[in-house]
């Protein structure tokens, strides 16, 4: 708790310049003074001393800030080292130019947007303390100032290149923490601010940059669309506008008390988001939630409890909606490995960490890095969203490995050279070394025609992968809305909708879905906890509740695409190494599914 609330944006200072700064502005030439004109400036030995000082602080703390940008992404402990000496920096910095405003306006010749970019790197430092910890309430911290820097528009006076540049880059990071937190009316508003700006930033730059900026703005509207693909439309409303014409104002008070009451209800139970619109449907998302938590009885495994502390979290799948360098995919499974902020303690998520379309190098580099900083006790997850290819060189010629398919790191670059992909390749034997842990390794990939079934723990660990599909039905595939295993991982109802056809649930369709999917959750714990046939390795994993309820949503993948009807045969199941038994599984949950099914009109779709 040292960073959190440290920084409050309670400056009371911060009013608008009177005509008397204003017109020392015009006389102070690019705004600001160097050392050189402070020193030749009519002011006293103290005011050049603060302003000295000023200068030196903004400018260490602009050193620090890079060398902290630039240190790479594995390895905690010179991490937390350097973030702890720049946000020293940047707190000291805020609090000087808070104390000596007036000072710095009248006589250094201060402008609205460096203090602005003061909070919007005290903001990035806030997010990325989140990226390293995983504590969702740092978002939260960063959400404060960035919210600050456009109520007081700080960027409001930007009058060069440079400037517009970085607060169009300030409404990007804007854009990706309003995402994370779920708030989707702001992230609505910011798109529009954000189009206007790119339209301004138009008229004085080259059509290269400002493609680059409407892709953004392109990508940031797939985003939106694929977290948003199904809805839930509140079926009270209409009927209480209704009944506002022909009854007395206390009925309708009464009704829209109620309503006010489920509204509150099903946003605990569910964590969904409602729009500022009373109408609008209510957009699904899942972090960790009490309710959605499978609690064993007793501890299962007969060894020491394993907590899942670190993730790695790999996007190399083309075409996909992403929000800067986060996937959909990755932005699925990275929520799903944190708790609700407002219901669990925040403190305890595993720490994530993203590469987006990384090279085979840097994902072997933090594995490495992964293994030397798990404790003891711990579990690590490793997940895999890409594209499996065959390196035809290799066929033949598999002395080190037992295939020549793999992981591509590629990008189905077509123009390098045939003999460069076996660098660009991860087989199933290159992540042996690094299970030296309890190990979750989770496979989505494009058409997989390999099975990594053959990562073979050498380490008495136990390791359980979970692996896509090979291929699925036409008309579920396509990118532009995620891949559908990591949507099951994610959101289980969302994807069983998907595949029943359905964009849009009534409320009571939700709840009623909701309810049957967690105890159709509880009974395939039960009958994992009561098996003969279930693995050692499963039993252990799955005392971690992050672990667990991945596991158990797998499985109701895998279930369900087995009674569904367009998923006709085994290419088209996910696989688990080593195998769990789905017979007991489904003889158990069938009726469950089944129910789930005749609640989204979809009972068709299925076979009984």
């Amino acid at each position: 708790n040292e960073y959190k609330s440290y920084l409050r944006m309670n400056d009371n200072t911060d009013t608008f310049m009177d005509n008397n700064i204003l017109i020392h502005k015009l006389l102070i030439p690019n705004g600001n003074l160097t050392y050189e004109q402070i020193a030749t400036q009519d002011m006293s030995g103290g005011e050049k001393k603060l302003i000295n000082d000023f200068v030196y602080m903004l400018e260490k703390s602009k050193q620090l800030f890079t060398q902290l940008r630039n240190l790479p992404q594995h390895g905690q402990y010179n991490w937390q080292i350097h973030f702890s000496r720049t946000f020293d920096c940047f707190s000291k910095l805020w609090k000087f130019q808070q104390d000596h405003r007036t000072l710095l306006d009248t006589k250094y010749g201060l402008r609205r947007w460096q203090i602005g970019e003061i909070a919007s790197r005290i903001g990035q430092l806030y997010y990325h303390y989140y990226l390293r910890t995983s504590d969702t309430s740092y978002l939260h911290e960063a959400l404060i100032f960035y919210l600050a820097i456009r109520q007081r528009n700080y960027y409001g006076d930007v009058d060069d290149d440079i400037m517009q540049v970085k607060r169009l880059r300030y409404y990007a990071r804007f854009l990706v923490v309003a995402l994370l937190v779920n708030k989707l009316d702001l992230v609505s508003e910011l798109r529009e601010e954000l189009r206007g700006l790119i339209e301004e930033f138009s008229h004085t730059h080259s059509t290269r940059d400002v493609d680059e900026w409407k892709g953004i703005l392109s990508e940031l509207s797939s985003f939106t669309t694929a977290l948003s693909h199904v809805s839930v439309n509140r079926e009270l409303h209409g009927l209480t506008e209704e009944l506002s014409h022909s009854h007395s104002t206390r009925d309708v008070d009464e009704w829209k008390g109620i309503l006010s009451e489920l509204s509150s209800f099903t946003t605990a139970l569910s964590h969904v988001s409602v729009n500022r619109a009373d109408t609008s449907p209510v957009s699904l998302t899942h972090r960790l939630l009490p309710e959605n938590m499978v609690e064993p009885q007793k501890h299962l495994s007969p060894s020491s409890p394993i907590k899942l502390e670190h993730a790695l979290i790999v996007g190399m799948k083309m075409g996909q909606p992403k929000m800067t360098e986060l996937s959909i995919d990755m932005f699925r499974i990275g929520t799903t490995l944190e708790r609700n902020p407002k219901s669990l303690p925040t403190s305890a998520n595993p720490v994530k960490q993203f590469l987006y379309k990384p090279t085979a190098e840097q994902v072997l580099c933090s594995l490495a890095e992964t293994c030397n900083d798990l404790s003891h006790h711990s579990a690590q997850l490793i997940y895999f969203s890409g594209c499996c290819i065959e390196y035809k060189e290799m066929a033949g010629n598999q002395e080190a490995y037992s295939s020549c398919y793999g992981l591509s790191f590629s990008h189905r670059d077509t123009t390098k050279k045939s003999s460069e992909y076996s660098r660009e390749l991860l087989h199933a034997e290159d992540l042996n070394p690094f299970l030296r842990y309890p190990t979750l390794l989770i496979i989505d990939c494009d058409d997989l025609n390999y099975d990594f079934s053959n990562v073979s723990p050498a380490f008495k660990q136990p390791v359980l992968t979970l692996i896509s599909p090979k291929c699925i039905p036409h008309a579920f595939k396509g990118n532009d809305l995620g891949s559908l295993l990591t949507m099951f991982l994610h959101c289980p109802l969302m994807a069983f909708s998907m595949i029943c056809g359905v964009q849009t649930l009534k409320e009571s369709q939700y709840r009623q879905g909701l309810k049957l999917l967690n105890n159709t959750l509880g009974e395939i714990f039960a009958v994992i906890n009561t098996s003969k046939t279930t693995h050692s390795h499963l039993i252990q994993l799955i005392d971690d509740p992050f672990l667990r309820l991945l596991i158990l949503r797998f499985i109701f993948c895998r279930a369900v695409l087995d009674l569904h009807t367009a998923f006709k045969t085994e290419e088209y199941y996910p696989m688990s190494s080593p195998k769990i038994n789905m017979a007991e599984v489904i003889v158990k949950i069938r009726r469950n599914i089944i129910s789930m099914a005749n609640v989204l009109e979809s009972v068709i779709l299925f076979s009984e």
